[in-house]
Order: C-alpha cells, then structure tokens, then sequence
C-alpha cells in the first residue's frame, strides 16, 4: 500500500468516525481570512456610507441603504463562520 493510498484510507476511517483533524496551520490562516474579509467590508461599507450621503446631497436620488445592510449581513455572516472555525481549532486541540 503507497503513502497517499494509506492516507486517503485514515482520512476516510476519520470521516466516517465523525473525526477529521484540519491542520493548525491552514485553520489559522483561515481565520485570519476571514477576520480580514470582515475588515474588508466593513471599509467598504464606510464608504458606501460617504457615497450615499454625497449623492444625497447632490440631488434626491435614492440612496444605497439596502447595500449597506446588505453588506453588514455578509459581514457579521463571515465573523459568524470565523468564530465557528476558531471553536473548531480549539475543539481540535
């Protein structure tokens, strides 16, 4: 039996026991992923923020009101799914 045949037979045992062992490393980096997504958008949503009250002033369209929140969603939505992998490193652990 070759290495990658013997691994693929654990990692499928873990699998089916419930058990699947994500390394440090690549949930670490994960987190960090997302924490930067979350910061990512927040920016955007700052500036989406100063765009509509631009536009507002400048004339009486309508503003991007559901984008913001559109956008907050997704971001507590990430920090949700951050947290969640955190548990799952420390459950690891």
């Amino acid at each position: 039996m070759s290495d990658n045949d013997f691994i693929t037979q654990v990692m499928d045992g873990l699998k089916e026991q419930g058990y699947l062992m994500i390394p440090d490393d690549f949930i670490d980096q994960l987190i960090i992923t997302l924490h930067a997504n979350v910061t990512a958008i927040n920016s955007l949503i700052e500036i989406v923020k100063v765009e509509n009250e631009l536009l507002a002033l400048r004339c009486a369209l309508p503003t991007g009101s559901r984008q913001v929140e559109s956008l907050k969603e997704l971001s507590t939505r990430i920090a949700e799914i951050a947290f969640n992998v955190e548990d799952v490193r420390n459950d690891q652990r």
